[in-house]
C-alpha cells in the first residue's frame, strides 16, 4: 500500500504539473516568431538545450542517438538550521557528539538516448560517485573515548550510483513551441551497505555509513517530468517540473529517502552560431527521511551520535541560480559535438534540523548526436 506521505506528494506534484501546463497552454495561444522548423530537420543551435544540469530536457527524431558524459561536482560547508547558519558548537549544544563539518560529492555519468520514433525517446543514464564527508566530536575528552584520541575525521565512499531508465514522449509541436513529458524508473543498483571506520565505545571500527554517505536510494523510484521549450531568432527558454517518488515504503536497511520534488526554468541566448549562454532559476524541495537506519549508531558520549544518524535532519527547500555556458560546433574535425558547463548557487535554503548547506554544484558535460 502506498504511504499517505507519497500519496500528498503525488498530489502536490500533479498540482504542480497543471499549473506548469496552464502557463505552457497560455504561452502557446501567444503568437510565435517565425525562427524555427516545425521539424526536427533544422540547423542545430546552441541553445537548444537547456543548462547541462537539467535533465531530460529535450528528445530526438525517428532514429536518432545521442550519447552523453556528465561531471558533477558539490560542494557543503557548514552547518544549517531552518535559514541559519550553525556552528558545530550549535550541534554540540543540541546533543550530539559529532558535527559533520563539510562534504564534497563527484558523480560521473554516462547517459545514452535513443528515439524509435519522432515523438518517443528512450534514455538510460548509469553515474559512479565518490563522497567525503569531514566531521568533528565534541571534546578531547569524547575522542579520547570513541576515536583513539583524534578530534576529527573524514569518511569516504564511492561507486556505482542507482540506474535510470527514462521514456520521453514529444505531445505537442507547434511553429516555436514543443512539449514533451517524461515517466521513469530509477533502479536500485547502487549500494546502501557501504561502510568506514567511524567513531565507537572502546575505539573506532568499521560500520554502517548514514544515507548521506550511501551511493543509492535502495528503493525503486519513480521519475516523472514535464518539460516546455520556445525559441526564438536568438533566445530561447524553457521550464521543467520534475519529481522522484519513492515507491517502497522502506529499502533493505529499514529506512527510505524522502520525496523529491524540482521546479526549474531557464532561458538562453545566443551570442553566435556555436556559443550560447543561458541562466535560470531551480527550486528544490526533498521530503524527511522515514524510518531508523539500521546498523547506524544513534548514541554517543554527548548523548545522541551524529546528526545524519536522525531522520529529523533531512530534507528541506533549495531556491539557486544558474548560470552556464552551451557551445555547440557547427564544422570541422568536431562537427556537431556539445560542450556544456553550468553552475548552482543557491540563494536560499530552508533544512529540516541540522544539516550541512549546499553552498556549489558544478556540472559540466559533453554531447554528441547522430
Amino acid at each position: 500500500m502506498p504511504s499517505r506521505n507519497l500519496s500528498t506528494t503525488m498530489h502536490t506534484f500533479i498540482k504542480s504539473l497543471v499549473s506548469l501546463s496552464l502557463t505552457l497552454t497560455a504561452a502557446s495561444a501567444q503568437p510565435a516568431f517565425s525562427c524555427c522548423a516545425t521539424d526536427e530537420a533544422h540547423q542545430p543551435r546552441p541553445d537548444e538545450h537547456a543548462p547541462i544540469s537539467v535533465m531530460g530536457d529535450h528528445t530526438h527524431a525517428k532514429d536518432g542517438w545521442m550519447l552523453s558524459y556528465r561531471y558533477m561536482n558539490m560542494q557543503m560547508d557548514g552547518m544549517r538550521s531552518g535559514t541559519d547558519r550553525i556552528s558545530s558548537s550549535d550541534v554540540f549544544a543540541s546533543g550530539y557528539t559529532v558535527a559533520p563539518e563539510s562534504m564534497t560529492m563527484d558523480m560521473h555519468m554516462l547517459g545514452v538516448m535513443y528515439a524509435p520514433t519522432d515523438k518517443l525517446t528512450l534514455a538510460l543514464m548509469a553515474n559512479y560517485i565518490d563522497i567525503e564527508m569531514d566531521h568533528r566530536i565534541v571534546s578531547q575528552m569524547a575522542a579520547n573515548m570513541i576515536n583513539r584520541g583524534d578530534t576529527t575525521f573524514t569518511t569516504q565512499s564511492s561507486g556505482l550510483g542507482d540506474l535510470k531508465l527514462n521514456a520521453l514522449y514529444r505531445f505537442y509541436l507547434e511553429d516555436n513551441r514543443k512539449a514533451h513529458f517524461g515517466l521513469g524508473l530509477s533502479l536500485p543498483t547502487g549500494s546502501i551497505d557501504a561502510k568506514d571506520t567511524l567513531p565507537a565505545m572502546n575505539g573506532a571500527r568499521n560500520q554502517q555509513m548514514p544515507a548521506p554517505m550511501q551511493l543509492g536510494s535502495g528503493t525503486f523510484d519513480l521519475l516523472p517530468s514535464l518539460t516546455f521549450v520556445q525559441q526564438f531568432d536568438t533566445w530561447s527558454y524553457g521550464a521543467q517540473a520534475r519529481g522522484v517518488l519513492r515507491l517502497e515504503d522502506e529499502n533493505a536497511n529499514d529506512y527510505r529517502l524522502g520525496h523529491e520534488f524540482e521546479l526549474v526554468s531557464w532561458a538562453g541566448y545566443n551570442l553566435t552560431d556555436w556559443l550560447g549562454i543561458n541562466s535560470g532559476l531551480s527550486y528544490t524541495h526533498k521530503g524527511q527521511l522515514k524510518g531508523q537506519q539500521k546498523d547506524v549508531g544513534t548514541m554517543g558520549p554527548n548523548g545522541r551520535s551524529v546528526t545524519t544518524a536522525f531522520n529529523e535532519n533531512y530534507g528541506g527547500e533549495r531556491l539557486d541560480a544558474i548560470f552556464g555556458l552551451n557551445l555547440y560546433l557547427p564544422k570541422g574535425m568536431l562537427k556537431g559535438h556539445r560542450i556544456a558547463a553550468d553552475v548552482r548557487l543557491p540563494l536560499w535554503q530552508d533544512l529540516n534540523g541540522l544539516q550541512l548547506e549546499t553552498d556549489l554544484v558544478v556540472t559540466i558535460g559533453w554531447q554528441k548526436a547522430f
